[in-house]
């Protein structure tokens, strides 16, 4: 084992692409590295066509932090490790972060083409992130949308991400679950999300504790019994039966029964107790263990379906009149099963103040030029009605949305899709916040962060103003996201001004 490296959290900093550092190489040896450049992180669409949630913001600060606190020296044995050019190692290794971080905060939803982290910064600090940061954004914004779709899809029903051992590496299956909670999960299973996040982890017992007594009916209760014994008085009280082992309905139910009976466990019990269910025909059984449960006047009992569920799964449950009052769900959002590859960008955007854009043959791909922000304007019912990107200097849309005056939005490609956005009808909320400013990091916005149920109730607070319309999982209504008429011009003068050369 090549002990030379002890990968400490700085290795992250560097766990970039290649061509980041040959690019540096060149701003360094054509004295570019001081020029300011404005780099953009949005995602160019979604699995369903709606919107996305965020999650991963606190990691990227921290990230950034980890570059700033590292001793050169530590970050010399690193880059000397990778790089051949002396001058890139001894740049880099004296090297911090000296700019600003702009980004829209953890729970909030989001649209595509929004910029949802803007780093300003001079080049070489701005390029490097790139990979660290999108390494981060697109596996939490992916999982944490898919836990949006799956818990909407459940709701009232509450839904716990039992991934862990799906997910793709150590990274995916702790930042994983923090960000299936901010995306409407009730819970989670992992220790170390638990541990670095303050979030409970919940679980109560596999087949394999089952077998562990050995086989057939008697063994099964054997195991039952011996569990609600050991864990009734403990802090994490669930009493949560797996009853699929052998036999659901003709065993399994009923030695559950039997085994709460023998151990005093009813209705007056202060904890969970009940069972779960993880193969089979889950509408069917579910029915047949509720009636049981019913029967025995255990009606406070609780079901608990898994077994590969995703939002389609559950819908279909629900069509079916399932007994349901808990999903488990493993890698539909452990790994976002059916979109597992988010699709986050980050795109430079201006260089000394002057706009940048980037041109291609798929129009989905031409990125919006300039130093931006985004607004979220609501009707005069409380609902999001559309987004603005603006510009954040001298731009005339934004300064009449700031003093609640009547403006026009439009779509960028038709005229004819317009909006007048009239005074005293509509209100207004940035969602840039500015959380690093000059390399120092705005702490108090920082520290809500870690509120991970903050984040979450941000979400929620956030849901309940999205119309029900643009709530659906399948072709949901379009929503408004709207570039400022200074910023189209701008846009499209710098795509004239190509085309025209």
């Amino acid at each position: 084992m090549n002990n030379d490296i002890i990968l400490t959290e700085f290795a992250r900093v560097i766990n970039s692409d290649r061509y980041q550092y040959t690019e540096s190489d060149i701003f360094l040896m054509e004295n570019m590295q001081n020029k300011i450049a404005v780099f953009d992180m949005f995602f160019r669409k979604t699995e369903d066509g709606g919107f996305a949630v965020v999650s991963g913001i606190q990691e990227v600060i921290h990230l950034i932090e980890v570059l700033n606190t590292t001793p050169e020296e530590e970050k010399r044995k690193y880059f000397s490790k990778v790089l051949e050019e002396e001058h890139l190692v001894d740049f880099l290794s004296k090297m911090k972060f000296t700019g600003d971080l702009y980004a829209i905060q953890d729970g909030e939803i989001v649209y595509p083409n929004e910029p949802i982290i803007t780093i300003k910064a001079p080049l070489i600090q701005a390029k490097i992130l790139e990979t660290p940061i999108l390494n981060i954004m697109n596996m939490n914004l992916g999982i944490a949308t898919k836990a949006s779709m799956i818990t909407r899809a459940a709701d009232p029903v509450k839904v716990l991400a039992f991934g862990s051992r799906r997910a793709h590496g150590f990274d995916s299956a702790v930042q994983g679950n923090k960000a299936a909670v901010i995306g409407g999960c009730f819970g989670h299973s992992n220790l170390i999300t638990e541990y670095k996040y303050g979030l409970p982890s919940n679980g109560t017992m596999s087949h394999s504790y089952i077998q562990a007594f050995g086989v057939g009916a008697e063994a099964e209760k054997e195991a039952f019994v011996t569990f609600i014994k050991h864990r009734r008085q403990r802090k994490r009280n669930s009493l949560i039966l797996l009853i699929d082992t052998y036999d659901t309905i003709h065993i399994g139910i009923e030695n559950a029964i039997k085994a709460f009976k023998e151990c005093g466990i009813d209705d007056n019990y202060e904890g969970i107790y009940g069972v779960r269910l993880d193969s089979g025909d889950l509408a069917y059984q579910s029915k047949k263990c509720r009636k049981r449960f019913d029967e025995e006047g255990f009606t406070k009992a609780k079901i608990t379906l898994t077994n590969s569920l995703d939002e389609q799964l559950i819908r279909s449950l629900r069509e079916q009149g399932a007994c349901v009052d808990m999903y488990g769900v493993g890698d539909a959002i452990a790994v976002s099963k059916s979109y597992p590859c988010f699709g986050g960008v980050y795109k430079i955007v201006e260089l000394d103040e002057e706009p940048l854009i980037k041109i291609s043959g798929d129009v989905i791909k031409i990125s919006n030029p300039g130093f931006k922000e985004v607004y979220r304007i609501f009707d005069k019912d409380g609902y999001a009605y559309a987004d603005l990107i603006s510009l954040v200097k001298n731009d005339k849309d934004k300064e009449k949305l700031l003093n609640n005056e009547d403006f026009t939005i439009r779509d960028e490609k038709y005229d004819f899709k317009s909006s007048l956005i009239e005074k005293d009808k509509y209100t207004y909320t940035k969602l840039t916040k500015q959380y690093i400013k000059d390399g120092k990091i705005e702490q108090d916005l920082y520290d809500e962060l870690f509120d991970i149920m903050k984040s979450q109730k941000h979400y929620f607070d956030s849901l309940a103003k999205v119309s029900e319309e643009r709530k659906r999982l399948e072709n949901p209504h379009s929503y408004k996201v709207d570039l400022s008429s200074d910023l189209i011009e701008l846009k499209y003068g710098l795509i004239n001004k190509i085309k025209n050369v």
